[in-house]
């Protein structure tokens, strides 16, 4: 629906239930109730730090969790090369769909759906090089942040849009996903 600025009204638009967006020289399709950075520079900046962070090689296999359309698993896709390989995790069904669209020109690119902690142990991957997460304003989680510490990745970049989440999820980091960080026990921080 669009307002008409001159006189209040209601009109139905009509036309795709999608958006493009530019970031890291790529076209994004996102769906309507997608998710995207809304200053137009943040996806770009973000992208730009994640990889200064990742510092990605020929031939890295990545992780990319809760990756929405695909923003950092096609920058990823386009650093490691046809050597490489990238797994990207996200809960949203459109999401996916849209990210599959995204990244269809990379055969070494694969988008699974479902919840992280869920979909990531079933995967049988034991040995990463990279990981990005972004996860939803609650954080990654106990389970999933144990999970990933088993991994050994080379390098790890976190996106957090909450602080709190992240400080949880840097404590669960620190002590391997097994205890809260502050006293050891196994119920702080949940």
């Amino acid at each position: 629906m669009r307002v008409d600025e001159r006189n209040g009204q209601l009109h139905r638009v009509h036309g795709r239930p999608f958006v493009r967006e530019r970031a890291d020289g790529r076209t994004h399709r996102v769906a309507g109730g997608g998710f995207w950075q809304v200053h137009p520079k943040a996806a770009d900046t973000l992208v730009t730090a994640v990889m200064q962070g990742l510092l990605p090689r020929k031939g890295d296999m990545a992780l990319d969790l809760y990756c929405g359309v695909g923003l950092f698993a096609g920058a990823l896709a386009d650093r490691i090369g046809e050597a490489g390989a990238v797994l990207g995790i996200e809960s949203g069904k459109r999401a996916v769909e849209d990210a599959r669209h995204n990244l269809a020109e990379f055969p070494r690119v694969r988008i699974e759906q479902g919840k992280v902690e869920t979909v990531l142990p079933r995967t049988g991957i034991d040995d990463v090089d990279l990981i990005v997460l972004d996860p939803p304003r609650a954080g990654a989680g106990r389970k999933t942040v144990a999970h990933l510490s088993s991994l050994s990745a080379r390098r790890i970049a976190y996106v957090a849009c909450d602080p709190a989440a992240l400080a949880r999820d840097l404590a669960y980091f620190r002590d391997g996903g097994t205890g809260c960080g502050h006293c050891g026990c196994s119920t702080c921080f949940r």
